[in-house]
């Protein structure tokens, strides 16, 4: 499995101890991590006050970094 996916803060434990892609909606496996290698969404897990941010904040936070860097250029 891809080190990025299984470091990857946006990817969700299951109750069986799979790993679950918030933003793709798919269940993380060998193969699919390896296709996934140079994924967009990549984020490392964020911390507040010492406590792990949730995979939704995670996810958020990711996506306003991205739609602010669409926003660059010239007006």
């Amino acid at each position: 499995m891809s080190i990025k996916c299984v470091t990857c803060g946006i990817a969700d434990k299951t109750p069986d101890g799979k790993l679950w892609c918030i933003k793709y909606k798919f269940e993380i496996s060998d193969e699919t991590a390896a296709n996934r290698s140079d994924c967009y969404y990549f984020i490392k897990p964020q911390f507040e006050d010492g406590e792990p941010m949730s995979v939704l904040q995670n996810l958020m936070i990711k996506e306003c970094e991205l739609s602010s860097r669409r926003m660059r250029g010239p007006v």
